[in-house]
């Protein structure tokens, strides 16, 4: 497989792949295992190959959202290679999804027949991204690797699983690699298939290290595991927020000083108090972070009313400020029950749906408190990641403010 833009994470999966070939890649959900196949389907589409795209538990326009900010974020690389890379994406790509109807291998072959014969669109490569590990796991992979064999297509499939897989699984993929994640990076590790790696068991990493957020290979490829990593400066920095006024429009200000990026995410009849950086999100982009506001109510265990669609709009927008960020740092209130006061806790719950690094300075108890291994733990944190999102109550006081200072005191003071 040749690799055609720099920082790819299928730089060490070079050659691991032919027509027929299953491929597996496992993680638990939110590590990533998304964002690796869409590396894979944008390496295909720009070497001229098509791709089918399953989504099994994303709509559409979510896993497209996975895309659009992966190009967006390698702009000049792929403009160098192709004129309009998201064009070129959208006619390279077609995407499916089975969130709202039942997955079976026989619905799957009946939606490629009709897209090669109903739209003349012969892909090289299927995705098929959302896999869970349980039962049906073992049937499904020897399915999948028939039906790839049949059609001499490239077949990757994500898994969510951190448990090992069984295995006559081993048997039908030529390759098994996993997501591990390592701090605010990921590592890439062959578990199966072709390389200098073992065959099933503990596995090796490969000789990179990866953003969390999109995949890409960190500059630092020699950190050992575990290791700290080194400072980031703060011009390498984005900021994510709401622009709302108290947490956001704090956390807005002070990251302006250190010389960090700044991007306010909006929408039509949303009041700003800080616009640096202000991003109206589109009412296609707003449905991206769509959900159910009894599934919010029932993660948060209280009730919501959408007074005209404003609370909806909120919790939308918080899905694009912690959907994009490695680090999740909130102001706010840590009640009982584990979750985090008003609105703003929803990003909380989103960042541990997606095993963000999270942190919460609670106003009231005066610190910062991690959440680890199930619970909050206090603690100090430091900015070591380039994407991170400053959200939280509109009701800072003074010790909110000097959490936030002290943050990025702590975390960019050094540098010189």
């Amino acid at each position: 497989m040749d690799v055609v833009y720099a920082g790819s994470p299928l730089e060490g999966l070079a050659g691991s792949s032919k027509g027929g070939d299953l491929s597996l890649i496992l993680g638990r959900s939110g590590l990533g295992t998304t964002t690796l196949l869409v590396h894979v389907a944008l390496n295909e589409v720009l070497l001229g190959g098509r791709v089918l795209h399953v989504a099994l538990n994303e709509s559409v326009d979510h896993t497209r959202a996975h895309y659009d900010e992966l190009i967006r974020l390698l702009g000049p690389q792929l403009e160098d290679r192709v004129d309009n890379p998201a064009l070129v994406m959208e006619r390279g790509r077609v995407l499916h999804s089975f969130c709202a109807r039942p997955f079976t291998i026989e619905t799957l072959r009946r939606d490629l027949q009709v897209v090669r014969e109903a739209s003349g669109f012969e892909p090289t490569v299927l995705l098929v991204g959302g896999l869970e590990h349980g039962e049906q796991l073992q049937q499904r992979t020897a399915a999948l690797a028939a039906l790839a064999a049949e059609l001499q297509l490239r077949c990757w499939v994500s898994v969510h699983s951190e448990a090992p897989l069984p295995a006559p699984c081993f048997e039908q993929a030529s390759l098994v690699v996993r997501l591990v994640p390592d701090g605010a990076r990921v590592r890439l590790q062959r578990v199966h298939g072709p390389g200098p790696g073992p065959g099933p068991g503990p596995g090796e990493d490969l000789p990179m290290v990866l953003e969390a957020s999109t995949l890409l290979s960190l500059d630092a490829e020699e950190v050992a595991p575990g290791q700290p990593p080194e400072q980031i400066p703060p011009r390498r920095c984005t900021l994510y927020s709401g622009g709302a006024a108290g947490s956001e429009a704090t956390f807005g200000e002070i990251a302006a000083r250190w010389g960090v990026r700044e991007v306010a995410f909006t929408f039509e009849g949303h009041l700003q108090e800080r616009t640096e950086g202000r991003h109206e999100l589109s009412p296609r982009e707003l449905a991206m972070g769509d959900v159910s506001l009894s599934y919010v109510s029932k993660r948060l265990n209280r009730s919501y009313n959408d007074r005209g669609g404003l609370i909806r709009c909120v919790l939308q927008t918080l899905w694009h400020m912690v959907s994009r960020s490695q680090q999740i740092f909130v102001i706010g209130t840590i009640l009982d029950d584990g979750t985090v006061r008003g609105g703003t806790g929803w990003s909380v719950e989103l960042a541990r749906m997606w095993s963000r690094e999270l942190w919460v300075f609670d106003q009231v108890r005066g610190r910062w408190h991690q959440w680890r291994g199930g619970g909050w733990v206090p603690g100090s944190p430091r900015i070591t990641s380039p994407h991170l999102c400053g959200t939280g109550t509109r009701q800072i006081n003074d010790a909110g403010r000097g959490a936030i200072e002290a943050l990025f005191e702590a975390s960019f003071g050094g540098l010189e």
